[in-house]
């Protein structure tokens, strides 16, 4: 009785045993899963990161001072014709304030000596060249190209050309005194018998409006340091 009562309980303490053994090299290899998991991963190669340039390092760069009034104006005056190169914000807008003071001028001196008129004109016809030439440059100083100006000036070209060629066969109308409907009546007229030239004058005189706004926003943005490829900052050295 007390033997088998011996085995029974022998054989229930085989069965405990083996559900609570632990087997020693389960747990290190658990360990070594673990650890390796835990281990930071290499980075993986990627090939198109290889081919990227490294960044280029920008060394610091000093802005030159503001150009005077009499400095910007005698530098476009000797940039006449000079289409090329760049121009810093001051060079080109004390430039532009000197064409309209030169105009406004001329114009209010006409009031008093009416031949001052036409020399007022023939300047005014002038100082566009060097005001274009100017512009040009600012343009080339943002990192826009030239050919914005030269769109400007077809544009401005059809819109006077459209309107010599409607309002020519009614000069001497307009000439003629009489009240403003009446004159407004003869402006009409002249557009409504061509309306092709009408056409024109409109398109052109959007793409005008739409040019002006556009060279505008460039003429006033800060000049780009470092050369490209019109040359060398003027501002930035």
């Amino acid at each position: 009785m007390w033997a088998q009562n011996y085995k029974k309980i022998a054989i229930v303490c085989r069965k405990k045993c083996i559900f609570v053994s632990v087997n020693p090299d389960a747990i290190h290899n658990k360990k070594t899963i673990d650890m390796e998991q835990n281990q930071p991963q290499p980075p993986v190669f990627n090939p198109q990161q290889a081919q990227q340039p490294a960044p280029q390092y920008q060394p610091r760069v000093t802005a030159s001072p503001t150009l005077d009034p009499v400095t910007a104006v005698t530098t476009c005056l000797k940039k006449f014709f000079d289409f090329k190169g760049r121009a810093r914000r001051s060079e080109y807008w004390w430039f532009i304030l000197f064409t309209i003071i030169v105009s406004a001028a001329f114009n209010y001196c006409s009031s008093f000596l009416p031949f001052l008129s036409y020399i007022g004109l023939a300047v005014s016809l002038l100082l566009t060249i060097p005001m274009l030439a100017a512009l040009t440059r600012r343009l080339h100083d943002t990192g826009r190209s030239g050919w914005w100006v030269l769109l400007f000036g077809v544009l401005i070209a059809l819109a006077y050309g459209s309107l010599f060629y409607v309002f020519y066969p009614v000069a001497d109308q307009l000439k003629a005194d009489g009240d403003y409907m009446q004159l407004a009546k003869i402006l009409a007229d002249a557009f409504q018998g061509s309306p092709t030239a009408a056409t024109v004058y409109m398109f052109s005189a959007i793409g005008i409006i739409v040019l002006f706004i556009i060279t505008l926003i460039f003429s006033v943005l800060d000049s780009k340091w470092g050369a490209n490829k019109y040359g060398p900052s003027p501002k930035y050295q």
